[in-house]
């Protein structure tokens, strides 16, 4: 992992490749319905993540948090 990033800020042009995709696919779009799609998604599947580690965190606490109460009565 830690070769991973300092490649990427060695050569960051590496790093920017990554997303040549969707950067020509954005620059011959002129429809603007497609630029706010492609926001979207890049949205989603950054959140999405957060959520669900979130959500199991939340879970974790909250069994914890019974047990506990259980546990005193």
């Amino acid at each position: 992992m830690l070769r991973l990033l300092l490649t990427l800020l060695v050569f960051p042009a590496l790093a920017a490749a990554q997303c040549a995709m969707c950067k020509s696919a954005v620059q011959a779009s002129d429809a603007i319905n497609f630029v706010e799609g492609l926001r979207s998604g890049i949205l989603l599947l950054l959140v999405m993540p957060y959520l669900i580690v979130g959500s199991i965190g939340f879970a974790i606490y909250r069994a914890y948090r019974i047990q506990k109460n259980w546990q005193q009565n």
